[in-house]
């Protein structure tokens, strides 16, 4: 079965398919307006187009051209958009590394990725000085250069099939995929976004999208082509449900994109009697979205409310759903096809299913990514031509199909109901991440001979956990904390397991594969004995010492309101309270805001007990954070 909706075919050049010269030309109309509110800084369509093409200027001084790399590597913020814009209009794709991630997770995407330059600001800089032959540009040095229009005149030099972003997603070697969008690609996208949730000068989008997630580039793209203002969430603060909704209030946005486990903590976190009626329309997906987070969210605003569905390597989304206001509703669908793209559902021979049967979505159409970069077998593998599908009778003989490993089914009215996965990715708060990536990294531990991570719970309660088996002679005791510790060096806090036990020996099954089932049985088994065992009589109230009981009050405090308990108790492990990374990350923005202190996301992730924890805090308010 097939479902497809294409754009009427018209003759058309690069240029209408080009991101440079497309908005070039909306620049144009409206230099006065508002293109970008950040904090106190509003700057024009004008002022941004005069940044942006100093920054491609420098770039192209440089010596970057259509087809080179140039790594963004800035905090959310003004100087961030600029930057990606610029590489764009120097000819370039970017390639954006988050701040917080671990220095030698973005080391191994910089070798990776083998980037022209990269665009920085002053603080950061250093963090590529042992990269050899590299360049890096600060904002400051890029505001030094006259604007150019250079590459976006040569027609030669152009093609809407040449890559314009870089998005790196989680490996199940051990090695990050990095998928290829071009030009055509997204401009298909922002057109689709357009045609159906169509917005104008009137309205604000917030931009607030992690970076390393495709939707940022829907963030960008489709309010600053549609004549819109970017509203930019502060940096470190996406996830604050009381920043967003303040955002959402005082600078009058009218369009979002909501993680599905984003729009439950915005929900949730906030008075229940709060309306959101001046929002006009919210997107949401990356996750399985329930009916009741749907009703929920139908109780508190007018707004409309889409689940997107799609895969990086299909560009942001490729199917929509805008959900109907039914107090009945069971079932969430992901939607049918959106435009210029086309959806088969396959068994495991490559044969289209019968009508209503579940199978494998296969993905093709204008949005589909150009591969993997520097991956030509894992690219082969999952990106399929056409011919090598011959039970497949394409609508487009030319077409590349991208084989997602979704299992879906299909109603009759052509929307898809998402069934799971086929393979071992798991997404967890709407973050792809493969376990065969973290157990390979785990497996380069000290003191580690096996390891394997499973996930388990549903929803937002889904976690990680991983099994180590212990080389001979190692300390068990301390293992856990130590590869908790190496863990972080190397891979984003997301994707460090919440719960790390040792074990003599990983279970197999009677073929002698490793029985995954039974390890996710004990992880949920684990989980719920730590749980019924927490201590509720016994509270941060003995930590008078030395002045102390302030900042453990603070702790405690916190620690109550993110993980929903009444009490913690002074040796109390944030994880086997419920913590997971995600928490961590809310627990360290609140404290960051409440004590005023520069404190690490890795001070919470190294000290999990409470008074540990506390004790950290005390130290860096007292000497500041160890690098």
């Amino acid at each position: 079965m097939t479902t497809v909706q294409a754009s009427a075919d018209r003759p058309s050049t690069d240029a209408d398919h080009r991101l440079d010269a497309l908005l070039l030309e909306r620049w144009e109309r409206d230099p006065a307006l508002p293109a970008i509110v950040s904090g106190e800084t509003v700057l024009t369509v004008g002022e941004l187009r005069e940044r942006v093409l100093r920054t491609a200027a420098a770039l192209r001084a440089h010596g970057v051209r259509a087809g080179d790399r140039v790594v963004i590597h800035h905090d959310r913020s003004v100087e961030f958009v600029v930057a990606v814009l610029g590489a764009m209009f120097a000819g370039a794709a970017h390639v954006a590394l988050g701040v917080d991630d671990p220095p030698q997770r973005t080391l191994r995407a910089v070798q990776d990725c083998a980037p022209r330059a990269v665009l920085t600001n002053s603080a950061l800089r250093d963090r590529f000085s042992g990269v050899p032959d590299l360049v890096v540009l600060t904002d400051e040095e890029c505001a030094t250069y006259p604007p150019t229009l250079e590459p976006v005149r040569d027609a030669s030099d152009a093609s809407a099939d040449d890559p314009v972003a870089v998005i790196h997603t989680s490996g199940s070697t051990g090695r990050p995929k990095a998928s290829l969008i071009s030009h055509r690609a997204l401009v298909s996208r922002i057109k689709a976004l357009q045609t159906t949730h169509r917005m104008d000068e009137r309205d604000r989008m917030l931009h607030h999208t992690v970076c390393t997630f495709d939707m940022h580039l829907g963030e960008l793209y489709w309010p600053l082509l549609a004549g819109a203002t970017i509203v930019i969430a502060a940096p470190g603060r996406h996830r604050d449900a009381d920043h967003l909704a303040e955002l959402v209030r005082d600078q009058g946005v009218t369009t979002v994109y909501f993680g599905v486990s984003q729009l439950e903590l915005f929900l949730l976190t906030r008075d229940p009697a709060e309306r959101y009626d001046g929002l006009r329309q919210v997107l949401t997906g990356g996750e399985v979205l329930g009916p009741e987070l749907v009703k929920r969210f139908h109780s508190r605003s007018t707004a409309s409310l889409t689940n997107i569905y799609g895969p990086s390597e299909c560009t942001i989304y490729c199917t929509a759903w805008v959900l109907p206001r039914d107090p009945d509703l069971d079932t969430v669908l992901i939607g049918p096809a959106i435009q210029d793209t086309e959806l088969w559902i396959l068994d495991e021979k490559g044969t289209p299913v019968a009508a209503g049967e579940p199978g494998e979505l296969y993905i093709g159409g204008a949005g589909v990514a150009l591969g993997y970069l520097n991956r030509p077998e894992l690219t082969a593998e999952r990106f399929l031509d056409a011919e090598r599908l011959p039970n497949v009778p394409s609508a487009r003989p030319d077409s590349r199909l991208y084989r997602s490993g979704d299992l879906v089914r299909a109603r009759p009215d052509g929307a898809l109901e998402f069934l799971g996965r086929a393979d071992r990715q798991v997404k967890i708060r709407g973050i792809r991440i493969e376990p065969g990536e973290i157990e390979e990294t785990a497996k380069r531990c000290t003191g580690v001979r096996q390891a394997a991570v499973v996930a388990h719970g549903s929803g937002a309660e889904k976690r990680l956990a991983a099994f180590v088996v212990p080389d001979n002679g190692t300390e068990r005791g301390s293992l856990p904390s130590s590869v908790r510790e190496a863990l972080l060096t190397w891979l984003p806090p997301y994707m460090v397991p919440s719960a790390i036990e040792v074990t003599d020996e990983l279970p197999l099954s009677p073929n002698g594969k490793l029985d995954r089932r039974l390890l996710e049985t004990w992880a949920a088994k684990r989980s719920a004995e730590s749980a019924s065992a927490r201590p509720v009589q016994h509270a941060l109230v003995d930590a008078s010492v030395d002045g102390d009981l302030d900042v453990e009050s603070v702790v405690s405090e916190v620690w109550c309101e993110v993980l929903q308990v009444s009490q913690v108790g002074r040796e109390d492990d944030f994880f086997d309270l419920g913590g997971d990374s995600f928490k961590v990350l809310r627990v360290v923005e609140t404290l960051r805001e409440r004590l005023r202190a520069d404190i690490p996301l890795a001070a919470l992730l190294l000290e999990p007990t409470a008074a540990d924890f506390s004790a950290e805090l005390r130290r860096i308010m007292a000497h500041g954070p160890t690098d």
